[in-house]
C-alpha cells in the first residue's frame, strides 16, 4: 500500500510566508500558488508540487532531492545553487519565466518543450540533458554549460552570451540568429574577418 502524504494541501495559496530552513518531506501540494514565498535553504526532498506555480520566491540553496516538480511554473523566482537532477526525473516539468537561475543544475534530465522565457541562466549545467523543442527566448545564458545535450529544434533566437559547441551538442533544426550565432564557432579555434 503507498505511504499517504504527510501533509495534503490542494487549490491553496501561500503568500509572503518564510518557509527557509522548513522540511517539506513527504509534503504534497497540487494545484497551489506561492506568492513572495522564501524557500531559502528549505528541504524539499521527497515533497511533491504538481501543478504549482511560484511567484517572485526565493529558493536560494533549496534542496530538491528527491522532490516531484510536475507541471511547476517559476515566474519571477530566484534560484540559486539547485541541483535539479536530484529531482524526481519521471514526471519532471518545469517552466522559467523572468526568473534569476544561478549555478542551477539541470544534468540528466529531460525538459523537452519547456520555456525558459526572459530568465537569467548564469552558470547553468546541461550535461546530458534533452532540450528538444526548448525555448530560450530573452534568455541570458553567461557561463551556462552545455555537453552532450540534444538541443533538436530548440529556440535560441533571441538568447544571448550562449557558448554551445556543436561538436559535443545535438542542434539538428534549432533556430540561432546572428551575431550570437557566432558562438557556434568558438570551439573551432578560426579567425573571422
Amino acid at each position: 500500500m503507498a505511504e499517504l502524504p504527510k501533509t495534503l494541501s490542494e487549490d491553496k495559496v501561500f503568500k509572503s510566508e518564510d518557509f527557509s530552513r522548513k522540511s517539506f518531506a513527504g509534503e504534497h501540494y497540487t494545484h497551489c500558488t506561492f506568492h513572495s514565498c522564501n524557500f531559502s535553504e528549505a528541504l524539499l526532498r521527497n515533497a511533491q508540487f504538481c501543478t504549482c506555480r511560484f511567484e517572485e520566491c526565493n529558493f536560494s540553496l533549496a534542496k530538491f532531492e528527491g522532490s516531484r516538480l510536475q507541471e511547476v511554473q517559476f515566474n519571477h523566482c530566484k534560484v540559486v545553487g539547485a541541483e535539479f537532477f536530484k529531482c524526481a526525473k519521471t514526471f519532471f516539468s518545469a517552466s522559467f519565466k523572468k526568473s534569476i537561475l544561478l549555478y542551477c543544475n539541470f544534468s540528466d534530465l529531460n525538459l523537452k518543450g519547456t520555456t525558459f522565457s526572459a530568465s537569467k541562466l548564469k552558470e547553468c549545467y546541461f550535461t546530458n540533458t534533452c532540450l528538444c523543442e526548448a525555448s530560450f527566448a530573452d534568455v541570458d545564458l553567461s557561463g551556462s554549460t552545455f555537453h552532450n545535450a540534444d538541443l533538436s529544434k530548440a529556440d535560441f533566437s533571441s538568447a544571448f552570451n550562449y557558448d554551445i559547441d556543436p561538436r559535443t551538442n545535438k542542434i539538428k533544426k534549432a533556430k540561432f540568429s546572428l551575431p550570437e550565432a557566432i558562438g557556434l564557432l568558438r570551439g573551432f579555434e578560426i579567425t573571422l574577418v
